[in-house]
Order: structure tokens, then C-alpha cells, then sequence
């Protein structure tokens, strides 16, 4: 009878643990916020008085389960990031159909990730998807950066790292589509400027250009040497 009592108590004792692991996973990374977000691929947005209703899945090549996200609604934005997991991904699709409550109206939806922010909706063109995301696009040759900014007309955009690492490299982040139509409405190129940083502030690239909503996308490279350089055959 002891024995059998043992085992009982060791098997609720592993019961517990993997209950609480499970937990963990699950929902523990929004202790984290924005910085345990990841990327995700979004199919809609739907923006109402009241909520946002996003739908997405997961988008890298290795199944991972939807564990969540994590929201913040501030002046007019609300920014938003999701979660999977490989744990999950064995038993659940990274498929994901949210509707997040809002208290006031929303102009633009972020999608936000520890080290970058990517509008996908706003009030003027609606939910654009990856294909018709019109503006600039800025790729890392350097491992040292922490922060990357565009500005123009009195705008600003970009991100950063908010997790104590550097950028990925090697990528191509995604700016914004706010240029595209500042573009538009002035009917001519709209000048900015590219602004990079490293972990103690200081900049390491900068580069003042030009984007014209005739291309719709023009991709950057910043250099190992600090160098600013266009890719203009990106996508011949």
C-alpha cells in the first residue's frame, strides 16, 4: 500500500510538472511582452469601434503551435505581437484567427517583434498583405546594430533590439508604407533619411535618399563598412 501511495505521489508530482511547464509555455512568454514576440505571416485585418480581428499562421518551414498574443493600444496604434512554439506545433497549427478589444479608434495596426515594427493596416489603404506592402526595405550587412530608423516629412519609423542582442542580418526589414503615400499625395519623390546605431548609441551608417511611389519598393543594404548602398535589380 505505501508503495502504491509512492507512486501516486511521484506520478501527481510529474503531473504538476509538466502542468506547469505546459503553463509556461503557453502563456508565460508575455511576461516578456514585445520582446518574446515573433514575426508572422497576416492574411486580414479587420478594425472596428470596438475590436481588431487579425487572422495569420506561422511562417517559417518548421511547424510551430499558435501560443498567442500580446497587444498595446497607444495613441491611435495598436501594436501586436504573436507567439508559437515547436512544442505545440505537434498537436496545433500556428493558424491563428484573434479579436482584440480596443477602448478608442485605431488608425493603424503594428505588427512588432523584440527588433522590428511593420504597419500592416492603416485608416487610408486598409490591410495590405506582404506582396503589397509599397515603401522601403532595409537589409543588415553588419551584426553591430541595435537600432535602425527612417524620417521624413516630419515622420519617423524603424525599430529596434529590446532584447540585449543585436538586429538580424542578412534580412530585409520592412520600413513602412507612410512613405508610399506621403509620395503620392505630394505627386513627387519624398527625401529621407536611413539612421543606424549600435548598443551604445552612437551611429554607424547614415544615408539621406529618396523614394518615389513610381517604384513602389526600394531596397537598401547597409554595408559591413557602414556604406548605404541601393539594390536596384532586387527583384529582376
Amino acid at each position: 500500500m505505501k508503495a502504491l501511495k509512492r507512486i501516486l505521489v511521484v506520478l501527481l508530482v510529474i503531473a504538476v510538472i509538466l502542468t506547469a511547464i505546459f503553463l509556461a509555455g503557453r502563456y508565460g512568454w508575455k511576461l516578456g511582452g514585445f520582446r518574446a514576440c515573433q514575426g508572422a505571416g497576416i492574411t486580414s485585418v479587420e478594425v472596428s469601434q470596438t475590436a481588431v480581428h487579425i487572422t495569420g499562421f506561422y511562417p517559417g518551414s518548421f511547424p510551430e503551435g499558435f501560443c498567442g498574443c500580446y497587444a498595446k493600444e497607444q495613441d491611435g496604434k495598436l501594436y501586436v505581437g504573436f507567439r508559437f512554439s515547436a512544442v505545440f506545433g505537434f498537436f496545433e497549427a500556428g493558424d491563428f484567427d484573434v479579436t482584440i478589444p480596443v477602448e478608442g479608434k485605431i488608425n493603424q495596426v503594428i505588427l512588432k517583434t523584440s527588433m522590428v515594427e511593420t504597419s500592416v493596416w492603416n485608416a487610408q489603404t486598409g490591410f495590405l498583405s506582404q506582396s503589397e506592402q509599397y515603401g522601403v526595405y532595409v537589409k543588415l550587412e553588419r551584426n553591430d546594430v541595435y537600432s535602425l530608423t527612417m524620417s521624413y516629412d516630419g515622420s519617423s519609423g524603424g525599430g529596434s533590439s529590446a532584447d540585449y542582442a543585436a538586429m538580424d542580418s542578412g534580412v530585409y526589414f520592412f520600413m513602412d508604407n507612410d512613405i508610399m503615400m506621403a509620395s503620392k499625395d505630394a505627386e513627387a519623390p519624398v527625401p529621407f533619411t536611413i539612421k543606424v546605431k549600435d548598443a551604445e548609441g552612437t551611429v554607424v551608417a547614415s544615408g539621406e535618399f529618396s523614394f518615389d511611389a513610381s517604384t513602389e519598393k526600394m531596397y537598401l543594404t547597409i554595408t559591413a563598412d557602414g556604406s548605404i548602398l541601393e539594390d536596384t535589380n532586387y527583384e529582376s
